[in-house]
């Protein structure tokens, strides 16, 4: 089934009520226009304008206006006693979404995953409490890119909403321009096995907390430009994450008090690539590894940093807090930067740095 050419307004005050409600595989929605009523429905009564409840679906060309929740709503609840798989979503423009423009949720506690999806071309503006595209609670091999973002809470999020099925797995990120929003990337996720997300080819600019990364293992993140940073958080923040691969992150004028780029409780890291530009000097580091548990930690492997005119250190690996982490077999080597070891490791080799 096809359903083309849809222009369609939601009434002031209907609250609880999408607009299109697909519920069989295999239809395609195209060349839609859709208008909710967000500025007069209270966040208990809200709801998405076009709701994805079934696989094989085909979501195109498309332009989203003042929904209460999301713009377009995947939803894994929606699928029955089986798993949502396959789809496609591309050339989505959304202006004053309240939430999502593109979410993406699997069942959660059910066992229910949404697999096999594409989400492409996505433009946001204006979300007030989320952003251009969310991948929650249960799914695997999905792909998002071609995503811009302004004015939004965050122009990509993955997450989950506090119980152990909800893990994503095998998600890429590419392409992503956020511009005047709190974070072009976050992971609002818990340590539940979220593993092998990939984020390539992303710029922030005057957004507050760009990339923030937590709980996941096998984590890349590759070409990325921090771009006029004046607040008062980390421009690149890993937290917990195993298997981490940073290669080409650039930091262009900023003015936080703190490290460029930190890394916390991180095992088996690669730093490859990580370059400060224009106003930096306000940094206590450009690269900061930081340790706060008790574990061990070790694989740490950092190369070709340029972090000159920092107030500390352009390197500084550090243990905090009451249990102190240990760091065993790392390799800090080739970077134009003043290392700080005050872990003081076994098994270290800290050579050929210029200060």
């Amino acid at each position: 089934m096809t359903l083309q050419g849809l222009n369609a307004r939601l009434p002031d005050k209907l609250g609880k009520m999408p607009l299109v409600i697909v519920a069989s595989k295999g239809v395609t929605v195209s060349d839609f226009e859709l208008t909710g009523n967000g500025d007069t429905v209270p966040q208990d009564q809200r709801a998405p304008l076009l709701m994805i409840g079934a696989g094989d679906f085909r979501v195109e060309n498309g332009r989203m206006f003042n929904s209460s929740k999301d713009g377009i709503m995947i939803e894994g609840t929606a699928a029955g006693d089986e798993d949502l798989v396959g789809g496609v979503v591309r050339d989505i423009v959304g202006h004053k979404i309240i939430r999502d423009v593109v979410s993406i949720g699997g069942s959660g506690a059910k066992g229910h995953r949404i697999r096999n999806v594409l989400v492409d071309n996505v433009r946001c503006y204006d979300s007030e409490l989320r952003g251009a595209v969310e991948v929650s609670d249960g799914t695997d091999n999905i792909t998002v890119r071609k995503v811009y973002a302004e004015g939004s809470v965050y122009a990509i999020d993955v997450q989950d909403h506090k119980k152990p099925a909800q893990i994503n797995r095998n998600v890429v990120i590419e392409d992503v321009y956020a511009m005047r929003c709190k974070h072009a990337i976050r992971t609002a996720n818990h340590p539940f096995g979220h593993a092998n997300l990939t984020v390539r080819d992303l710029t922030a600019q005057q957004c507050q907390f760009p990339v923030q990364i937590s709980n996941t293992d096998n984590l890349a993140l590759y070409n990325i430009r921090i771009l006029d940073h004046d607040f008062d958080g980390p421009p690149v923040s890993i937290r917990n994450c195993r298997g981490v691969s940073v290669r080409d992150v650039t930091i262009e004028n900023t003015a936080f008090k703190g490290p460029g780029l930190l890394l916390e409780d991180c095992d088996g890291a690669l730093i490859d690539g990580f370059t400060l530009r224009g106003q930096t000097s306000s940094l206590t580091s450009g690269l900061c590894y930081r340790l706060t548990t008790g574990g061990t930690f070790s694989g740490l492997r950092i190369s070709n940093v340029f972090a000159p005119n920092v107030k500390d250190a352009g390197i500084l690996l550090e243990a905090t807090g009451k249990k102190r982490g240990t760091l065993t077999d790392y390799f800090v080597a080739g970077n134009l930067a003043r290392v700080e070891d005050r872990i003081q490791g076994l098994r270290a080799a800290i050579v050929n740095n210029l200060p």
